[in-house]
């Protein structure tokens, strides 16, 4: 059962009236930005919004437990891993729990100085090499702007069920998704909503009909050679930079596919200590991409294969660590289709786009098949937003009129999901 016009009236007047408190928020966490697993300040903040609204949080080492953290730093400072938060809300009546996915992390860019908002109204990043170049801190308030408005209208209204409100760490490379789903969270969660700002939609419009996420997987390779003198003894030396060389343009080869979506790219290589050293060690990081988890994973196992094989012809010793991955993805019909409705319904947004693919990989897709895959829905949607120069570049900035309709629409879907008719025992789910 939808929510009635009235009801989705208020909701867009509540929303309109968080406008200016959006933007401080979305503001602040952009000039304090944090890389995953390090978002230490950005927890804290995002805790003591949510307490204040009267939520029931689990934040710290709390919310993983002892769930693996893919990708930490090689050399771990305090407190890494123990990020994020969920906020529950239980309407004390039976109905379906729904959850609410956004993302916290920043990346490691440094942000640019010159013809750039952030830094022309003072909120650029105070983080040397840090930024929020993916719109995280809009999604932080989105996902804030929703906590303050969800709890008054279940209250006022007859629903019934629980809301989980999800900050979660360590998006990017694809890390914290996993952790997550090993530490329980979404067993009980029959409707899961994540939401992405920007991505090529513009402002005003809004991907409900989203396909296209690519699977993808992180590796870290670190090889093992054997010192020499280059010039007088070059032959008792296993040359691990060398190997890695010949990794690198073989794992590249390796993206000569017939197949969808298939990406090979390696983006950092360390190696060596002087010019007249034969290197005894490497270090290198490569993710790969698929449009299919199947072709994902053929393509894994000849990675691997490459990698031991090379190794092996050099005489050095190689190991390959996985850092990071997420799922292929395509939203359901239904759940598109129940979105589109909500969005109708709501006014949130004027034009809605069917047939979106997303084209990179996000790993809200790994929650949502956690949550598929105990027969519950999930819905994976990318909110309109103009931006001033492409996510993952130091000029990257988005329109913030595109804070207040994503807090309108997605409030009205969990209004929905949760909203029961006069008599009904249950609630009516999300598709």
């Amino acid at each position: 059962m939808d929510p009635d016009p009235a009801l989705h009236r208020r909701i867009a007047g509540d929303a309109a009236a968080l406008r200016g408190w959006l933007v401080d928020l979305r503001r602040d966490f952009h000039r304090h930005p944090e890389l995953g697993w390090r978002e230490t300040r950005t927890t804290r903040r995002i805790v003591a919004e949510l307490e204040a609204l009267g939520f029931e949080t689990t934040s710290g080492r709390d919310l993983l437990g002892d769930a693996a953290r893919l990708g930490k730093s090689r050399s771990p400072v305090p407190g890494e891993g123990d990020t994020g938060c969920i906020a529950v809300h239980d309407t004390g009546r039976p109905g379906p729990t729904v959850c609410l996915r956004v993302d916290i992390d920043a990346l490691p860019i440094p942000e640019a100085a010159e013809d750039h908002i952030p830094a022309e109204a003072g909120f650029a990043s105070a983080a040397e090499g840090v930024m929020h170049a993916c719109g995280h801190d809009g999604h932080i308030a989105i996902g804030l702007g929703v906590a303050r408005l969800v709890g008054p209208l279940l209250a006022r209204e007859r629903a019934g069920g629980r809301v989980k409100l999800l900050f979660q760490p360590a998006e990017e490379g694809g890390r914290g998704a996993r952790a997550v789903v090993d530490a329980g969270w979404l067993e009980d969660v029959d409707l899961l909503i994540a939401v992405h700002l920007g991505l090529g939609v513009p402002s005003g419009s809004v991907a409900l009909g989203v396909d296209g996420f690519l699977a993808t997987r992180k590796f870290a390779v670190t090889l093992d050679g054997r010192a020499a003198h280059a010039g007088k003894d070059p032959q008792s030396g296993r040359n691990a930079l060398l190997a890695a060389c010949q990794m690198v343009t073989g794992l590249h080869a390796l993206a000569q596919s017939g197949a969808r979506g298939v990406r090979v790219n390696v983006g950092l290589l360390e190696a060596g200590t002087a010019l007249n050293i034969v290197p005894a060690s490497a270090r290198f990081e490569f993710e790969i991409r698929a449009a299919a988890n199947d072709t994902l994973e053929d393509l894994d196992r000849r990675c691997r294969r490459l990698v031991t094989a090379t190794a092996t012809a050099h005489g050095i010793g190689s190991e390959i660590e996985l850092r990071g991955s997420a799922d292929a993805w395509a939203n359901p019909a239904d759940v598109a289709t129940w979105a589109e409705g909500v969005n109708r319904a709501s006014g949130a947004y004027e034009h809605a786009l069917r047939g979106f693919s997303f084209d990179a990989s996000e790993d809200a897709t790994v929650l949502a098949n956690a949550v598929a895959a105990h027969g519950g829905r999930a819905g994976i949607f990318v909110l309109g937003a103009d931006l001033a120069s492409g996510h993952h570049t130091p000029q990257f900035d988005f329109d913030e009129a595109a804070l207040v309709p994503g807090v309108q629409l997605v409030t009205a879907m969990l209004a929905t999901a949760l909203a029961r008719a006069e008599g009904d025992g249950g609630a009516s789910g999300g598709g």
